[in-house]
């Protein structure tokens, strides 16, 4: 019998509760598909909220990733597990497996349908990153705009109502909805609302499976390497491995 394909799920806030509740997603939907291991970051803030956090949190992915590899067996596929994908450029270029985060790939799924959706999160930084990501991606045109919804509490029904009076103003179709603290409300957000909600995680979950049966690289072409000093001996490691880092001299 062939051997189960194995998936990294590595969350760029160091909240492990975080990570657990992400990891019972991803194993909720993909059932014993998959071998799992989760990494999380260990360094950085519990909630990335500003552009220094995603900054740090971009090293940290890095970090937490490459501590993984050295620790266990090579992933088939890595799930960037945050809706704005801190650090995913930089990951995808070091990693030799493919790379699949929550806003990439929700943004692609929401784009792929007919007619304009807008996207839906908390956090008012990720407001203007999911509007450059969607700008880099090349779907900036399908997205009608990225509402935030720190002013509402946790009610689904609130949500929901806020959500799809949005949609109408914007003339949306749909609302694609992410990040990890709104996972355990999205079921019940959707079946609130007026307009359908797609949920970032499960798209990206989904394309997270199918990169991994594949088994394909990356792919992505790399710069020269050049000397890198003071990051983690794992991360150094990675970066050498991957070409963009030269050998430590020798002392």
């Amino acid at each position: 019998m062939e051997s189960r394909r194995r998936l990294l799920i590595v969350n760029p806030n160091t909240s492990a509760r975080i990570t657990g509740m992400i990891e019972a997603r991803v194993r909720l939907q993909l059932k014993d598909r998959f071998v799992l291991r989760t990494a999380t970051a260990g360094f950085g803030f519990d909630y990335v909220a500003s552009r220094a956090g995603i900054a740090v949190a971009g090293h940290a992915v890095l970090d937490a990733v490459a501590k993984a590899l050295a620790e266990g067996d090579r992933p088939d596929a890595i799930l960037l597990a945050c809706f704005g994908d801190p650090g995913f450029d930089a990951l995808a270029e070091v990693c030799d497996m493919p790379v699949v985060g929550f806003a990439e790939a929700g943004l692609h799924a929401a784009a792929a349908l007919p007619r304009p959706f807008i996207a839906a999160t908390r956090g008012r930084v990720w407001r203007e990153v999911i509007l450059e990501l969607a700008q880099k991606l090349g779907i900036a045109g399908h997205l009608a705009g990225v509402e935030t919804i720190d002013h509402l509490t946790d009610d689904p029904t609130r949500i929901a109502a806020f959500l799809a009076t949005r949609a109408r103003e914007t003339g949306a179709r749909r609302v694609l909805m992410g990040g990890a603290g709104l996972i355990p409300n999205l079921d019940a957000i959707a079946a609130a609302s007026e307009v359908p909600v797609l949920d970032a995680h499960r798209a990206a979950i989904e394309k997270l499976a199918r990169c991994a049966e594949a088994a394909g690289a990356s792919g992505r072409p790399r710069p020269d390497a050049v000397q890198v000093a003071g990051v983690s001996g794992p991360l150094e490691q990675l970066l050498a491995r991957s070409g963009l880092a030269l050998p430590a001299a020798p002392d």
